[in-house]
């Protein structure tokens, strides 16, 4: 294994010396961000992480093939879903250290999108066709974004994997990087619990409410989610992914009650471009 960076020694020391205090603490989605995966991980080693999940992910055109990589593909559309995405990111200021991107998925049978540790965000072109109005695209979005700036893919890694490996994956090692970068038993740091589905959910309406949008429209995607019912284990692969449906939606309707009249009587602009 190659040597550790400052950082790096300095998140090892970290984590020893001050664990059983900061595990105690209880940070809410209006406060900062939770500060025991802050000393884990820094900004700089969970981008470095995530790069080498978005780059097996891309280099998987069979499971994950990039809209950009069709012939006929229209960069009106991944300018767009770009953009409603970094409109979301500037108006947050719950994780700032770290560059969004936000790239589509080219399969039309998935309703889906995840979030890699990093800021690596992924939609499928099945969830844009699903979506009535622009307002669900940033709905889902916000809700992925919130995922990242909560740390909750690093924080499952750390419990999967332990932070000694997710650290020896940072600086190189090669039998680490095989151990923690395996895409064959799925993204399994994306099967979120429901407090941070909770917890997303809630940034996401904040994160919503402050770039301009109306919140409603991640309300209307997560009924368009539940009504889909009997329909194919692929379709309602984004329910599997995020649970709690029922629940959630009563959480965002009530998240919404609460919000101004202003706020709930926004405009929702209709979908410029699609797949």
């Amino acid at each position: 294994m190659g040597s550790l960076g400052k950082g790096t020694m300095i998140n090892k020391f970290l984590l020893t010396a001050g664990c059983g205090f900061l595990f105690s603490l209880s940070i809410t989605c209006a406060k900062i961000n939770d500060i025991a995966t802050d000393l884990m991980i820094s900004d700089e080693d969970e981008v470095k992480l995530g790069t080498q999940y978005k780059d097996r992910i891309e280099a998987d055109t069979a499971e994950y093939p990039l809209y950009t990589a069709k012939t006929n593909y229209h960069q009106n559309l991944v300018n767009y879903i770009d953009s409603i995405g970094r409109n979301i990111v500037n108006h947050q200021d719950d994780r700032t250290g770290i560059d969004f991107s936000f790239k589509i998925i080219n399969n039309d049978s998935v309703v889906n999108a995840f979030a890699v540790p990093g800021g690596f965000v992924y939609v499928y072109t099945g969830l844009i066709i699903n979506a009535r109005n622009e307002a669900e695209i940033a709905g889902v979005l916000a809700h992925e974004i919130s995922h990242v700036a909560k740390r909750h893919g690093a924080k499952q890694m750390v419990k999967q994997y332990g932070i000694g490996m997710l650290l020896d994956v940072v600086v190189g090692d090669s039998s680490a990087i095989r151990t923690v970068i395996d895409l064959s038993s799925g993204l399994l740091f994306l099967k979120y619990g429901r407090d941070n589905e909770f917890e997303a959910d809630s940034c996401a309406v904040e994160y919503l409410i402050a770039s301009g949008y109306n919140p409603s429209g991640m309300k209307t995607f997560l009924e368009t989610l539940a009504s889909l019912g009997n329909a194919s284990p692929k379709l309602l692969e984004f329910m599997s992914t995020h649970p709690n449906t029922t629940d959630r939606i009563a959480a965002v309707d009530k998240l919404i009650e609460g919000t101004s009249s202003e706020v709930r009587n926004r405009a929702i602009p209709e979908l410029k471009y699609a797949p």
